[in-house]
């Protein structure tokens, strides 16, 4: 084998790999998500991912071993399994990560929950500080400014046909919200 030949099959094994490591990566992150979530079908289809990701390598490590002609033919072989990896990871992807109309409309309903809440909580704390003369209410003002956040975000989701970006957006007004209203909760709530 040339020089030249080997410097091409060795940056082809390279750039494979590189996006081997990079399918790793985002089968970490939906592996993560599929076991929060907790359901078995999505955990199944990422172990299906995961053994056809070490498919890939275990072909890529035996293309790097062999001659030219046949690590032409492997290559080929090797790629195709790589665009398929790829492919089924981002429809995995596509659906872990996305909303679901029936979980949006829970959390649109936990946000009308947390509004009725907020305004019983903002007029017991009315009650107490004209009684006592207490003064400020942060976990409630930090409260109304997380619901209406969150309340932008489901908006810029639909708006963005739940865009990657506006998702994590989503999520991250989510998780900001739950700690707001945990936070309000053991405070004013006197049940």
């Amino acid at each position: 084998m040339t020089t030249q030949a080997q410097q091409g099959k060795d940056l082809a094994a390279e750039k494979m790999e590189a996006e081997v490591r990079e399918a790793e990566a985002r089968l970490k992150v939906l592996q993560a998500t599929a076991e929060a979530r907790k359901k078995k079908e999505e955990m199944d289809e990422i172990s299906g991912l995961t053994a056809a990701k070490e498919r890939v390598k275990k072909d890529l490590a035996e293309m790097k071993r062999q001659a030219a002609a046949d690590a032409a033919i492997t290559k080929q072989a090797v790629k195709e399994k790589l665009e398929a990896l790829k492919a089924g990871i981002e429809r995995a992807g596509d659906r872990l990560m996305a909303w679901d109309a029936a979980g949006e409309q829970r959390f649109i309903a936990r946000l009308d929950a947390a509004d009725a809440r907020l305004e019983v909580w903002k007029a017991q704390a009315d009650q107490k500080r004209a009684e006592q003369g207490m003064k400020g209410h942060d976990a409630l003002a930090t409260l109304q400014e997380k619901l209406a956040t969150a309340r932008a975000r489901i908006a810029e989701a639909r708006h963005e046909k739940h865009s990657t970006k506006a998702q994590a957006a989503l999520e991250d007004a989510a998780h900001q919200f739950d700690e707001a209203y945990e936070a309000a909760t053991k405070r004013y709530d006197t049940k």
